[in-house]
């Protein structure tokens, strides 16, 4: 999505965790990055801000993309932080 429109994003979720400006969870806006650390090991999986408590996200590498609410008793408790990117 970002390329589409002439970002470069990094590849990797804790890469893509360092860049852009952090964003406090009270401030978030549609296209906002949200990570979370669902594995126990840091930063590790990223989705994007839809609007209100909702953002986007891809599961796993089917390709398959979910919408799911910030708040919700999984998301959570694993949310680390945003980033918003330009």
């Amino acid at each position: 999505m970002f390329a589409q429109h002439g970002v470069q994003m990094p590849r990797t979720v804790g890469e893509q965790f360092r860049v852009g400006r952090d964003v406090p969870a009270d401030a978030l806006a549609a296209g906002d990055l949200v990570f979370f650390d669902i594995t126990g090991g840091g930063v590790s999986h990223v989705g994007m801000v839809i609007g209100g408590d909702e953002f986007v996200h891809a599961p796993s590498s089917s390709g398959r993309v979910r919408v799911e609410r910030l708040t919700s008793g999984y998301w959570a408790p694993k949310f680390v932080g945003a980033r918003r990117i330009q």
